[in-house]
């Protein structure tokens, strides 16, 4: 998917940074739903005014791994597992 913001041009090569990033770490478990979060996240970011190529691949790295990599190791429902508790 090729993403592209008028308004930065920083934040095209930001996504494309942040995308190679998670392809090569496996950290992709669904590719639309991964090119939909990056772009939504670097748009909001050019929003707020950043233009720091390398700052918005790293903050995109960040959100995608919170949203997705963490959510894979949360517990259900947000309750600790029986066998966990002390």
């Amino acid at each position: 998917m090729i993403f592209s913001d008028f308004r930065q041009p920083a934040a095209a090569e930001a996504y494309d940074i942040a995308l190679d990033f998670l392809w090569r770490t496996g950290a992709v478990r669904d590719e639309f739903e991964t090119y939909q979060f990056l772009a939504t996240e670097i748009s909001r970011m050019v929003d707020c005014g950043q233009t720091n190529r390398l700052r918005m691949a790293n903050l995109a790295i960040a959100a995608h791994q919170r949203r997705f990599v963490d959510a894979d190791a949360s517990p259900v429902n947000g309750r600790p597992d029986r066998a966990t508790r002390g």
